[in-house]
């Protein structure tokens, strides 16, 4: 027997190595890289499908448009709508609070001997084998310490926050298009500029070697000619590259198809804006989704410790109960079907969970508190934000009355390097230094006016307001 058993052992063992030995590694490395490409050629579908769904937009692309493209296809502003339905369903079920509860139960017990009685030789059944009752049970909720119109009043604070964070979500998809589209605008412009400044600095460097042969120019005119044009083609090259990405992104946030072929129509627009802090923050204090939202937690965090401090009151409900038997509920000897119905109040009380009541009290209350302390918190951050707003507006318009008066004296620099130039006044290198000037200028112009027009539409979304209209870049005197 012993030796049976070692054999059977052996042949266990030797099975077992050659089943695992049947699994090279190559086998393993295939079934790896066909799960690989069965992952890319899901990736593909999804893609495809995705690209199918997706909006195309070509030609003219005004801001307003975008606005409006993005209102229907931003994947940010469908979510939040979403919210609305969810809080709608949330108010709906708190309705229920106030609704009587109904509720039918269907019972047959078949009894295997019933018992009887004579009378003066008359044999009498008290009761039948079968036995049908059908119930109708309502129950109405009366009073359960104040939690019935805690918890209705909890559903409307449900909408009112789906709707603020609409709102929120709305201020920020606007004020993240609006950057996105002037992003773009002004990264055309530097590329324009360079563009302009590429072909200068080719134009001129032709002209220095036509000089060089002709022994006007020097060796070191030349290379300093070929210096600016290798730096202008290089800044070109820059702006190109974040034209494409600055649109790239444009599309994103608009929600449509990468492939959209679009031309921006609108432009970069100095807009003054006086501002006080004052009615900035009155204006915000009204409006911004933040500080509503905080508000609206503070309502439902104390709707729910009032709900928690009810558990500690009786809870009143009015009962009705008609039934439908047989035998005759009201006469048991009474084969046939019968009815009957009962009313009554109802009160409830737990005697024994007091902890587990008080630790929710306990929860709820600190809970409370730090939905105050966010509140406070969030007025801080806004008046930050207000303050951080109106700086870089006054900074801006500074910025751009300094570039305004500085692009006018770089161009009147070049006007005058040239005419020196040309008298044999000025040098090579000085005219070169004067373009270099004027590219400079001209992009820090179009910089302080990309600036001025996010720090506007900031102040716009720090007081809550920031809306399409907002969007409308129109020039004032």
């Amino acid at each position: 027997m012993k030796k049976a058993g070692t054999g059977l052992l052996v042949m266990f063992l030797l099975t077992a190595l050659c089943t695992s030995g049947c699994v090279s590694e190559n086998d393993i490395y295939t079934d790896v890289k066909g799960a690989r490409l069965r992952a890319y050629q899901q990736w593909q579908s999804q893609r495809n499908a995705e690209q199918r769904s997706e909006a195309f937009v070509k030609g003219d692309l005004s801001l307003e448009d975008a606005f409006k493209l993005t209102l229907k296809y931003n994947k940010s502003l469908q979510a939040a709508v979403e919210e609305k339905e969810a809080a709608r369903g949330t108010e709906l079920a708190s309705g229920a609070a106030i609704l009587p509860s109904v509720t039918a139960s269907a019972d047959y017990t078949r009894l295997d001997k019933v018992s009887s009685f004579s009378v003066g030789g008359m044999k009498i059944q008290a009761g039948d084998v079968d036995n049908y009752s059908v119930d109708l049970t309502v129950v109405q909720p009366i009073y359960q310490g104040g939690a019935i119109p805690a918890r209705l009043k909890l559903g409307k604070l449900a909408k009112l926050l789906a709707d603020q964070s609409v709102n929120l979500a709305m201020q920020d998809v606007t004020f993240e298009l609006a950057r996105s589209y002037y992003d773009v605008v002004l990264s055309q412009h530097l590329y324009a500029i360079s563009d302009d400044a590429v072909r200068s600095s080719r134009a001129n460097l032709e002209s220095v070697r036509q000089k060089r042969k002709a022994g006007v120019a020097s060796d070191f005119d030349v290379l300093r000619a070929e210096v600016d044009r290798s730096n202008f083609e290089a800044d070109l090259i820059k702006s190109r590259n974040a034209v494409s990405l600055s649109k790239v992104r444009l599309l994103k946030v608009m929600g449509v198809s990468q492939d959209s072929d679009v031309r921006l129509s609108d432009e970069l627009v100095y807009v003054p804006v006086k501002a006080e802090l004052e009615e900035a923050v009155a204006i915000a204090s009204q409006n911004r989704p933040e500080l509503m939202q905080r508000e609206l937690d503070i309502m439902t965090l104390q709707e729910n410790l009032r709900i928690s401090r009810s558990t500690w009151l009786p809870s009143v409900s009015g009962i009705y109960v008609n039934r439908w038997a047989k035998p005759d509920p009201h006469n048991s000897s009474a084969i046939d079907w019968g009815h009957a119905w009962n009313a009554g109040v109802s009160a409830q009380l737990d005697l024994f969970t007091g902890f587990a009541r008080e630790g929710q009290i306990v929860t709820d209350k600190a809970r409370l508190r730090q939905a105050q302390i966010g509140l406070v918190d969030t007025q801080e951050n806004v008046m930050l934000e207000l303050r951080q707003a109106l700086f870089s507006i006054a900074d801006a318009d500074e910025f751009v009355q300094s570039q305004k008066l500085n692009l006018d004296r770089a161009a009147e620099g070049l006007r005058l390097a040239e005419v020196g130039y040309k008298e044999g006044i000025n040098t090579q290198v000085e005219v070169l230094d004067a373009q270099a000037a004027l590219t400079k200028a001209r992009s820090l112009y179009y910089e302080a006016i990309y600036s001025h027009t996010i720090a506007r539409l900031s102040l716009q979304r720090a007081k809550g307001i920031l809306a399409g209209e907002d969007l409308k870049n129109d020039p004032q005197p």
